[in-house]
């Protein structure tokens, strides 16, 4: 698919950019980083009339505190959240996701509004995302609404987000002293790589004690959409997290997950790399937790 100048439209407020797709009756696409975008093109998924190129509003892209939450803008790239100060500490497992983004090039490029956008299963900061509680803000020219992020997908490339709305900021509960938190990826290849399955785990811990008080954990490329691991999250409070435990808790993992058989991996090798990601992740959380 060849653009022409006329199938471009490139807004320099979010004002205008708002505007345009109220008023516009052709069929719209935002492209920012457009990582996603020949790629969607070649298999014939995305063909608008028009492309809105918002790379160039630059008062999407920001990290910044608001009263006791961190705000990120969609067109925040990946590396710009890997290279955080605010971030560290704060949402580590966050940092691990878009460290995972491909290559470098992809990380300078892309950006988290493009991948919570595309909503793709494999998307690897939309798990880091739910276990940090996010709410998507989404705007319109006339309004604004918030989403939890656990509402906001409904299936692979479907969100709630009406056609006359644009993400305009993630919002994320920021790790308290005694909260750690990691993201795992299993990959074909080291860069570039679309996940076969990732998961996100977040804890809270007892202060000097192996004690999990509570705990979120989030699934990605095992199911339509993002799937929170419910049973292991209970099974994570019962006893200390000793390698025995927490072995006992990733063998739960496979039930949890829904995965298919694509050219990527098959439905059974994705459940038990579910458990071993998963023990992987619990494992090296508590060797953080201990050398603290």
């Amino acid at each position: 698919m060849m653009l022409s100048e006329a199938d471009v439209l490139s807004p320099a407020t979010l004002k205008e950019c708002l505007r345009i797709i109220a008023d516009s009756s052709q069929s719209l696409r935002l492209i920012a980083g457009g990582t996603d975008a020949v790629v969607r093109m070649k298999e014939g998924k995305w063909r608008p009339e028009v492309w809105v190129n918002i790379k160039g509003i630059s008062e999407l892209r920001f990290i910044r505190k608001v009263d006791q939450q961190i705000h990120i803008g969609p067109l925040t790239t990946h590396t710009d959240i890997v290279n955080s100060e605010m971030l560290k500490g704060k949402a580590d497992v966050l940092i691990d996701a878009a460290r995972e983004v491909g290559a470098t090039q992809i990380q300078n490029a892309g950006t988290i509004g493009g991948n919570i956008g595309t909503a793709s299963p494999a998307g690897d900061t939309i798990p880091a995302l739910y276990v940090l509680g996010a709410v998507i803000e989404l705007s319109s020219v006339d309004y604004k609404r918030y989403i939890p992020i656990e509402e906001f997908f409904i299936g692979p490339g479907r969100t709630v987000k009406k056609d006359h709305e644009m993400i305009t900021n993630i919002i994320i509960q920021p790790q308290e002293e005694n909260e750690i938190s990691i993201f795992q990826k299993l990959g074909p290849r080291k860069a570039q790589s679309i996940s076969i399955i990732n998961v996100a785990i977040f804890l809270s811990m007892e202060k000097g004690t192996n004690n999990c008080i509570g705990g979120k954990i989030a699934f990605g490329s095992v199911g339509p959409t993002i799937v929170r691991a419910k049973k292991c999250e209970t099974m994570l409070t019962i006893n200390p997290l000793t390698v025995d435990h927490i072995q006992n808790v990733a063998k739960i993992a496979w039930k949890e997950v829904m995965p298919i058989s694509d050219i990527r991996a098959s439905a059974g090798y994705r459940r038990d790399m579910a458990s071993s990601l998963l023990e992987r992740g619990l494992y090296r959380l508590m060797e953080r937790w201990v050398s603290q």
